[in-house]
């Protein structure tokens, strides 16, 4: 009897295998977010993973962090302009580096990691634009 049950169970992954194949080569997915609206759902998502996790400081670091992922990501150059994407990058960089900065050093290192955040995210915006394209 379990070698039947197992035959069958084997012989079931086989057929659901390769029927997805096929289905996966003809499907095209969808997302359920806008063009725009994905970008802000990365940075609410960042700030709700680390607001769970360390609260408002937790949530500043992982907005910051998914905002200077999704501005600087290849899609964002298509529906962003440049100036947008610039200060959404200077934005993310003065969130994580307030976050970090008040984690460390409370209200003046959250102030000074702002504007070192905001620094570096900036020059990492402008750095980003001077690479050669990749075809």
């Amino acid at each position: 009897m379990r070698k039947v049950s197992v035959g069958l169970l084997c012989l079931l992954f086989l057929v659901t295998s390769l029927s997805l194949d096929a289905a996966a080569q003809t499907r095209r997915h969808r997302s359920r977010f806008g063009r725009k609206a994905r970008t802000a759902a990365m940075i609410a998502g960042g700030a709700a993973v680390g607001g769970l996790v360390g609260g408002k400081k937790g949530a500043a670091i992982g907005a910051g962090g998914a905002g200077t992922y999704a501005f600087n990501r290849r899609a964002a150059r298509r529906h962003f302009s440049p100036r947008t994407r610039t200060i959404g990058a200077t934005a993310s960089g003065a969130a994580l580096g307030a976050g970090v900065g008040g984690a460390v050093g409370h209200g003046r290192g959250a102030a000074a990691g702002a504007i070192v955040g905001g620094t570096g995210g900036y020059l990492y915006r402008k750095h980003k634009r001077r690479l050669p394209r990749r075809y």
